[in-house]
């Protein structure tokens, strides 16, 4: 028997236009403060935080991080610094400390560097005055 699984379930229902419910909320609040706002507070102070006010209202209505919506990143956000967290420490063995001690170096005498003693009988003794005087 085959079923018919409905497609798209994250999606939340459209009040108004393109917005949820939520949406809807966030803008309505958002307008009725600047409306306030537009009444008690002098123009250029008035624009100032009707233009911050605004921004607000679209970044919470629009802006998702890694498809969350930004009102809820601030939920749990401030769920996290509130709550409660406990530190676990587990004293660790003390490091022996590990003393370096320098060894005095003799001086050793410098060998001197002595000849290759060539035997008088050698063949290479030989070789080499033939070379030194020329002769084949």
């Amino acid at each position: 028997m085959q079923f018919k699984v409905p497609k798209f379930l994250e999606q939340k229902a459209k009040i108004v236009g393109p917005l949820t419910f939520s949406q809807t909320i966030y803008f309505t609040v958002a307008g009725m403060i600047i409306v306030v706002l537009y009444y008690l507070l002098p123009f250029f102070l008035f624009l100032v935080l009707a233009i911050v006010i605004g921004g607000a209202a679209l970044s919470l209505v629009f802006v998702k991080i890694e498809n969350v919506p930004l009102s809820q990143v601030f939920v749990q956000s401030f769920s996290y610094f509130l709550s409660p967290r406990i530190y676990l420490w587990k004293k660790k063995e003390p490091l022996t400390q590990i003393k370096l001690v320098e060894k005095k170096r003799e001086k050793k005498e410098e060998e001197k560097e002595t000849p290759l003693k060539i035997s008088p009988k050698s063949r290479l003794k030989r070789l080499a005055s033939k070379i030194e005087v020329g002769l084949r």
